[in-house]
């Protein structure tokens, strides 16, 4: 692909000689001599390319709930709380059970366990505890009145978690959000405050996990609220993302306020970002972050330098 590029270029030299020097990305030892100017408006640019992306995913989504943007939002926090581990999932689970009942059972925290733990397999077996037999008996009674298909879900897993990931605790989290917040896609669409935006995800497990990661076995007790690194993951990967798609089906502009909040949120961490920060680039937000995740995915991965505002600025000197 980039040798086809190079046919297209009058500085044939200076991108062989780009390319010819690549470690991890082409452009590594050159990156840091781009105009600040430059960068500044091409990771805006880059930012919602990305924005985009997700978005096509909570458009893909309304097609399959009837345009239920309530029931999107409850799908894609489901995946989100379920991690990359669990992720698919819990994103089965969300799917498995209709948003109506969701809505119609939000007031008993222990319905919505049921349903949860239920529908992923965690009450297929028996138990001495009086918790676990109670989620059983309301699980099935709640399946019959609702004539809902119990649905075979992909087992969990816990040995690549520390406890506090563990799936039951994330579970009984996403029950106890659901329980607190009624109506939570029309609270969130237009909050760009990020300190309600974290109150409103203050959420902890239910009064059983406190002193549980499994059923059966009692740990110390344990207030296991929603951390701040983790509601930073959920803004980022579902709550923007819904913001972005319902701003534009409505025809509204939030570019500025999506940005500002983008920026307000510590930058994340994997081993991309590591690397980035090895050749001279860190990133102070997560705005700066989800744009060198863009770049990384979508320009130096695919080789697309030409199309790559800070390849073309390194190819004119």
């Amino acid at each position: 692909m980039v040798y086809n590029q190079l046919k297209q270029v009058d500085n044939f030299t200076a991108l062989k000689n780009l390319i010819a020097q690549k470690s991890w990305i082409y452009c590594e030892n050159q990156i840091q001599e781009v105009n600040s100017f430059v960068v500044s408006n091409w990771q805006e640019r880059l930012f919602f390319e990305r924005l985009e992306r997700k978005s096509q995913y909570v458009f893909d989504n309304l097609v399959v709930t009837q345009n239920d943007w309530e029931a999107v939002l409850f799908l894609l926090l489901a995946k989100n709380f379920g991690l990359n581990t669990n992720g698919v999932s819990f994103f089965k689970i969300a799917q498995s059970i209709p948003f109506s009942v969701i809505r119609k059972e939000a007031s008993d925290l222990q319905n919505l366990e049921a349903l949860f733990f239920g529908m992923a397999g965690l009450l297929d077996y028996d138990k001495e505890d009086t918790y676990f037999k109670d989620l059983q008996f309301r699980f099935y009674y709640l399946l019959q009145k609702y004539a809902i298909e119990k649905v075979n879900i992909e087992s969990l897993q816990f040995f690549k978690h520390r406890p506090d990931n563990f799936p039951t605790i994330r579970l009984s989290q996403l029950a106890s959000l659901y329980h607190q917040e009624k109506h939570l896609f029309s609270k969130i669409t237009n909050e760009f405050s990020l300190p309600l935006l974290y109150e409103r995800f203050a959420v902890a497990t239910s009064e059983y996990w406190q002193t549980h990661y499994q059923f059966d076995k009692i740990s110390p007790k344990k207030s296991k609220k929603l951390t701040k690194s983790f509601i930073d993951l959920l803004l980022i990967n579902t709550i923007i993302p819904i913001q972005f798609a319902y701003a534009k089906n409505q025809g509204k502009e939030i570019t500025e306020e999506l940005i500002a909040l983008m920026q307000s949120l510590d930058s994340e961490k994997n081993a991309i970002l590591d690397k980035f920060k090895s050749i001279g680039i860190s990133t102070k937000n997560a705005f700066e972050a989800q744009t060198l995740l863009q770049l990384k995915s979508e320009y130096c991965n695919k080789s697309r330098c030409l199309d790559c505002a800070i390849g073309s600025e390194l190819l004119k000197q």
